[in-house]
């Protein structure tokens, strides 16, 4: 583990379920200074425990927990997905910025600078004639945690941890981050950002292959649990889905409204909706 000035990247390696995960945590201070107190607080304390390696080791290493990648919109009637998109693009519920800036960037001018910093990988791989491989997953997340100046983290973990009591319900004589839950859960955050301007914490997923409406349920439940986790009332988190070339941004109740809509185009049952109704 290296900890050192903010300009260097923290890291933390983790082994989960033998699968390997690289957290890391650049431009800590410079970041966290933006927020509110609170939040100051209780991210600081977040990451000091990943930093340490005392988060729930034992749910991430259980292959019987449920893990938020495995949640998706499935098995929706043909064109389904196509239609619900459209639908929440329209109303607005989601804002769709693409790699073009326009004239009115306006709150949304550092996601600009995202994409613009992924296209960057994509073009610097294309002009290296001794290139095999397209920019990998971790190469492009972390191309954008040392380039963006918003961004604090990659692979960030996530967990809740199912409770057996009632008391345990009630946060009696419980710390910040033993919190109530009625399932366990894990997940990994891709992309961990902060908007100043919105104060808004964005829990952010690379997607290169799009299809952003499949993968929301994912997305929108590590910032329900993220927000769990903090604690903080008031505390604004929102969700970004992109790829070199899009990008979706939209709060974690949007998937509220898309659960309504999936009982219109055959309402599978998929386990992500019944937690939903439980977080």
């Amino acid at each position: 583990m290296k900890n050192k000035n903010t300009d260097t990247i923290s890291i933390q390696r983790f082994f989960h379920s033998g699968i390997k995960y690289e957290f890391k945590l650049a431009k800590r201070q410079n970041v966290i200074s933006l927020m509110s107190k609170p939040i100051q607080t209780k991210i600081n304390g977040l990451f000091d425990l990943i930093l340490k390696k005392q988060i729930a080791l034992d749910l991430f290493n259980d292959s019987k927990i449920t893990r938020c990648s495995n949640f998706k919109i499935t098995k929706l009637n043909r064109g389904a997905h196509k239609i619900i998109s459209e639908k929440l693009l329209e109303t607005g519920s989601i804002n769709r910025i693409n790699s073009i800036p326009t004239s009115k960037i306006g709150d949304y001018k550092w996601v600009h600078n995202l994409l613009d910093i992924v296209n960057e990988s994509f073009e610097d791989f294309e002009k290296d004639p001794d290139s095999y491989y397209k920019p990998s997953h971790d190469s492009v997340l972390t191309a954008i945690l040392l380039k963006l100046g918003n961004a604090l983290s990659i692979e960030t973990p996530i967990w809740l941890r199912k409770q057996k009591k009632l008391t345990d319900y009630m946060n009696i004589g419980k710390n910040d981050y033993d919190f109530s839950y009625s399932k366990s859960i894990t997940g990994h955050i891709d992309l961990l950002l902060y908007d100043k301007k919105g104060e808004n914490l964005i829990i952010a997923d690379y997607k290169p292959e799009g299809y952003f409406l499949r993968s929301l349920p994912q997305i929108a439940f590590y910032a329900l649990i993220l927000r769990r986790i903090l604690n903080i009332r008031g505390l604004n988190v929102k969700c970004l889905s992109f790829n070199k070339d899009d990008a979706w941004i939209y709060s974690p109740e949007v998937l509220k409204e898309i659960n309504e809509e999936i009982k219109k185009y055959g309402n599978p049952n998929l386990p992500w909706r019944e937690i939903l109704r439980t977080i």
